[in-house]
């Protein structure tokens, strides 16, 4: 009896490695120098307080952690005895009292169990085991959800991360169990080894893909690999609930530890062998989007060349390509289309106009106004853009294809072709609003540039007749990231005409 306090610190010990290992993880991936978010408010400025909240952070997480998880189950499934009991003997139904089926002691070795009382039964034991799990299973849900808000996460990634420490403490526990019969050092020696190793195992390859996951950890493939550890952790629980009944009956022996401990090891494996796969798939994944992205970047250099050409050739200004292309994006954007399509039509739109390199120089570069004859002339140059275009590979260059053919298309079938509605294709009706503001805001050779505001009204008065309605709704309620770009591409002797 005199070593109890010494073996109580150990239980102690084993205890909180689980969980402080489970904030040194959440330090690393959510709240490290690396991640850009950390310790900001909405707006992107740095929080008051930061002290205070860093504090509430870990005693929050703490509380969230595994053993803050087991610990609440604990506690709910001692109230949910009591209610019970309570109940029972109130209605005078004493028989289907559960008798304090659980009790929570410190043995004679100073090792905390949690024993059935000694007029328990296995029946009753099962019961209650059963409606642990069943209480288990929500409680853990609502843990993750909680815990992924904390953290700024998507609930994937949360589940990523809690259910990897969770199972891996599961695990261990499982591995040491029969050892708390013999010794609370060992045991608790047993457990905390085996759980660091295991983490191990899991970290190291994880380190750097972590990393890559936080900035895309909504993938597919993410929902997928957490699938094969949620089944797995429900199967290690039942045979941890096994475990313990055989414990509690006395008829665990090494036979009956060996098949389950083999069985444990092989869901273990399983899972990290899913944690591997989806590894490879994230480090293969980043090695094809670097050079997608070098292929990306050298075709728009390519792109903006050519498109600086045709607008050197057609007298307009040196940036309204840039201008044209920065509002598409900010429009496709706000129209909630997909990152990859943002920047495709981001690209595309800079050769809306390639077909004027084919005009004759007295019609593209004829001061003041054209003729009808000359105008007919003019309009050619989108059908010449697509001609351009059309053999070109890639589906960028198919995207600036049917813009150059469908720049000047009207939602009310009135543009050059006739194309009416969403027969013109969405990139051609995004371009179309971003060409014409910038048209109407530069100065030409006939005309003098209009204000921001006086573009600003054309293009809402001319929603469901020249241009598609949606579009021009992305470009009204983000006008003012548009008049920045605005001015950031502004041409020198057009700084007066802007803003």
């Amino acid at each position: 009896m005199d070593n109890i306090p010494v073996l109580l610190i150990g239980e102690i010990v084993d205890i909180l490695i689980p969980a402080i290992i489970f904030m040194f993880l959440n330090k690393k991936i959510f709240f490290s120098d690396a991640n850009p978010k950390k310790d900001l408010d909405k707006n992107g400025e740095p929080l008051k307080h930061q002290k205070l909240r860093r504090a509430r952070r870990i005693m929050t997480l703490m509380l969230l952690s595994p053993i803050g998880l087991f610990i609440a189950l604990l506690v709910i499934v001692l109230l949910l005895e009591l209610i019970l009991n309570s109940y029972f003997v109130g209605s005078g139904l004493e028989e289907f009292s559960i008798r304090a089926l659980l009790n929570p002691s410190i043995s004679s070795d100073g090792v905390f169990t949690i024993d059935p009382a000694a007029n328990g039964t296995n029946e009753a034991l099962l019961i209650t085991l059963v409606l642990v799990f069943m209480i288990a299973m929500p409680l853990l849900a609502i843990f993750i959800h909680i815990y992924s808000r904390l953290v700024g996460c998507s609930h994937g990634m949360g589940v990523f991360i809690y259910m990897a420490v969770l199972y891996m403490f599961v695990a261990s526990t499982m591995i040491s169990f029969p050892l708390r019969r013999y010794s609370a050092l060992i045991s608790g020696a047993a457990s905390t080894l085996s759980f660091i190793v295991m983490l191990l195992i899991f970290y190291l390859p994880a380190m750097k893909n972590i990393q890559i996951m936080r900035q895309d950890d909504n993938t597919k493939m993410l929902s997928h690999t957490n699938t094969l550890p949620i089944i797995n952790f429900i199967l290690l629980t039942m045979l941890l609930g096994l475990e313990f009944m055989l414990d509690i009956n006395h008829y665990l022996d090494y036979t009956y530890y060996a098949m389950i401990l083999a069985f444990s090891i092989l869901l273990y494996s399983s899972t990290q062998l899913s944690y591997n796969v989806l590894f490879l798939h994230i480090e293969e994944t980043a090695r094809i989007k670097q050079l997608s992205r070098e292929a990306i970047d050298a075709e728009e250099e390519i792109v903006l060349a050519f498109a600086e050409i045709t607008e050197a050739k057609s007298g307009q200004t040196g940036q309204h390509v840039k201008r044209v292309s920065e509002y598409s994006r900010v429009i496709a954007k706000a129209m909630g289309l997909p990152p990859e399509k943002v920047e495709e039509i981001r690209m595309a739109s800079m050769m809306h106009d390639i077909g004027k390199l084919l005009i004759p120089p007295e019609v593209l570069e004829k001061m003041g106004r054209l003729t009808d004859e000359e105008f007919e002339v003019m309009k050619t140059h989108v059908t010449i853009g697509e001609s351009l275009l059309h053999n070109a590979p890639g589906e960028i260059m198919e995207t600036a294809r049917l813009i150059a053919l469908q720049h000047h298309e009207w939602w009310n079938g009135k543009g050059y072709l006739g194309i009416r509605g969403k027969e013109i294709d969405i990139a051609s009706r995004i371009t179309a609003v971003a060409d014409v503001y910038d048209a109407l805001t530069s100065k030409r050779s006939y005309k003098t540039a209009w204000t921001s505001e006086q573009a600003f009204k054309i293009i809402s008065e001319e929603s469901g007749s020249h241009f598609d309605p949606d579009v021009v709704h992305a470009f009204t309620t983000h006008f003012g990231e548009i008049k920045r770009l605005q001015a950031k591409y502004q041409d020198s002797a057009e700084a007066n005409y802007y803003l």
